[in-house]
């Protein structure tokens, strides 16, 4: 007997010491808890053997307590809470202090049923795990702990020491089982983040690709069509700029899931970075298909988006290029839709658009004028014309509009619409925006100085560059560099970029005004006008587009739009400018009307600083003679 328990004293202190050190080096909390369990065992048998009653029991409660506490996180794959643990010990100490009240019988029969309980909990675990994972190291442990559960009831201790080596070893091999199945997870999780975007979990450009290389191979041999989409998010930077990247982050990701839930199972969706994301169509059966694929898309993306407390309205512009007809490899497709999608948005954003092969033509001249764009601003190609406004009641020109133009060395002088789209597009607008700040407020400093003091100058500010988060350090800066008076700088808006976001809208015109400056809404009347915001918003100046203006002598709905806005824009102390007016007949409208300031080449077209200052001095004696 006293041979027998020394033998199995050993074995458990040999398989503790395994245990330990595989736990010094795989760092697995299981195997901490197993080797406790082995220790227990082996003081069970010492005192066993040494008789020791009062020691036998408790060391057997705690034994099987360890055991269950490893096998609970071997078989979940995470570490039990450290309050749990706490408990569990806690109630087996507690449990074992009262069984020593009891007579030594009956403490060996509740101890051997709390033994064949705990291996047979091991054992069901070990067997629902052998389910999921490969391997015989579970079914193995599983089987022995089932065996010793049987032996303990029924006090077989003469084969004890075979059922603790079987056990022993099943563990080792749970755990090599365990670290394999880790390395492959792990395996897996590192090709899924090489091919999936973090963000969004969608697959990314190379897992696009790859897909798309098969797609094509597939409709090859069946003379099948497919479909690639390449869609950009319109105007996301604005969004990113004025309320943070996490909004950002959380408005892609919630894009991400309506894009893929607009296309089936088997097409694939991927982000190729930022905003723009790519479509997979590996079969359809006619280009309407793909039109009506691109529909349903925009469709799911224009419902409002709710990101935090705030709802935000998103289109996107979709192109789309067909195999074989617009590329027959995968770059070229992707290239294709990518154009398709430049012209969607040069078209005026939320559309979609068919690839055609005269766009690559257009694609070039783009990337060509970007970068002869860039050069002007260096080489000083760039020049400001102005525009006089006239009072309408004394005749008085009392300010200018600054306008944009490009001396092109080879294509003479551009007007606006033939680069502001791209420079918009490329972002070059943000300098461009802050050279024409710069260089009106200088001009203005001269002419009030030389012709008239109190003459105004009004600068255009661009969808892009109202959204910058350094706008008013811009103009700031501007201000303190020319001394001019801020009430002399009207900056002017368009009506559609003021509504875009009216919460941002009315924090950066506060700001604007809280420096002295004067604040214009352009193009009035060809927007979304809202006059609660219009009533709310802190502008100055309403400037009624020329649309209007232009037939206002022949057309009775724009004579009464005309009227009305001017009546309302009084009401709500605004002065009007008219933009376009070009006729007697129209300035005589407007006399009538009494809009206060007219603009157009009924008094002067914009000209250059050097063309038009010999002009304001005419004028300025005329006026006073």
């Amino acid at each position: 007997m006293l041979a027998a328990s020394a033998a199995q004293t050993l074995g458990a202190a040999v398989v503790a010491v395994l245990l330990f050190g595989f736990f010094r080096r795989y760092r697995k909390s299981y195997l901490a808890h197993w080797t406790a369990s082995w220790v227990a065992l082996a003081v069970y048998h010492l005192a066993e053997g040494a008789g020791v009653p009062l020691v036998v029991e408790p060391a057997r409660i705690l034994q099987a307590a360890w055991l269950l506490l490893g096998v609970y996180e071997l078989v979940r794959r995470r570490p039990a809470r450290l309050q749990m643990t706490r408990y569990v010990l806690a109630g087996v100490v507690l449990a074992g202090a009262t069984m020593l009240l009891l007579a030594e019988p009956l403490r060996a029969r509740i101890a051997a049923s709390v033994i064949a309980v705990a291996y047979a909990v091991a054992g069901t675990a070990f067997l629902a795990a052998r389910t999921r994972r490969a391997g015989i190291g579970f079914t193995v442990a599983a089987l022995a702990f089932f065996v010793y559960a049987v032996t303990s009831m029924l006090g077989l201790a003469s084969v004890d020491f075979l059922l603790q080596s079987i056990i022993g070893i099943g563990m080792i091999a749970c755990l090599l089982e365990d670290e394999r199945e880790a390395a492959e997870l792990a395996a897996v999780e590192i090709a899924h983040v090489a091919y999936h975007d973090a963000l969004t979990g969608l697959p990314n450009r190379p897992l696009f690709m790859d897909r798309l290389i098969v797609a094509l191979a597939q409709v090859r041999r069946t003379s099948q069509q497919l479909a690639v989409f390449f869609l950009d998010l319109d105007r996301f930077k604005d969004i990113n700029d004025s309320l943070g990247h996490h909004a950002g982050d959380t408005l892609l990701k919630a894009a991400a899931e309506r894009i893929r839930r607009s296309v089936r199972e088997g097409d694939t969706v991927a982000r190729f970075g930022g905003d723009e994301f790519t479509l997979l169509i590996p079969r359809i059966e006619n280009i309407e298909d793909a039109a009506k694929i691109a529909q349903k898309i925009m469709d799911a993306l224009k419902l409002p988006f709710l990101i935090g407390d705030q709802e935000l309205f998103v289109t996107a512009s979709v192109g789309i290029g067909i195999f074989p007809s617009d590329g027959v490899d995968p770059e070229t497709l992707v290239r294709n839709a990518d154009t398709a999608m430049y012209r969607a948005k040069e078209q005026g954003r939320d559309a979609y658009q068919l690839y055609a092969p005269a766009m690559n033509a257009t694609a070039v001249e783009r990337l060509a004028l970007e970068n002869q764009m860039r050069k002007a601003l260096t080489q000083r190609e760039l020049r400001l014309f102005y525009q006089p406004l006239v009072d309408l009641a004394s005749k008085r020109i009392v300010g200018l509009e600054a306008l944009i133009r490009w001396q092109h060395p080879e294509l003479g002088l551009l007007q606006p619409a033939q680069f502001i789209s791209t420079a918009e597009v490329s972002g070059l607008i943000i300098p461009i925006g802050k050279w024409v700040l710069q260089t009106a407020c200088r001009q203005i400093q001269q002419w009030q100085k030389r012709v008239d003091p109190d003459f105004t100058v009004s600068v255009n500010l661009s969808a892009r560059q109202f959204q910058q988060l350094d706008l008013v350090s811009s103009v700031a800066e501007a201000l303190d560099e020319t001394g001019i008076d801020p009430q002399t700088l009207e900056l002017e808006i368009t009506e559609s970029n003021a509504m875009h976001n009216t919460a941002m809208t009315m924090q950066t015109l506060r700001e604007l005004k809280n420096l002295g400056v004067r604040i214009s809404m352009d193009d009035f009347g060809t927007g979304y006008s809202s006059l609660n915001y219009l009533k709310n918003f802190p502008i100055d100046t309403l400037k009624l587009d020329q649309s209007f203006v232009r037939d206002v002598t022949t057309n009775r709905s724009d004579a009464a739009i005309v009227s009305a806005v001017i009546s309302m824009a009084h009401s709500l102390d605004l002065k009007v400018v008219a933009e376009g007016v070009e006729t007697e007949e129209q300035l005589a409208f407007l006399r009538q009307q009494r809009c206060d300031v007219i603009q157009g080449f009924l008094f002067s077209a914009p000209m250059s600083a050097e063309q038009l200052e010999p002009y304001l001095v005419e004028r300025r004696a005329v006026n006073a003679s």
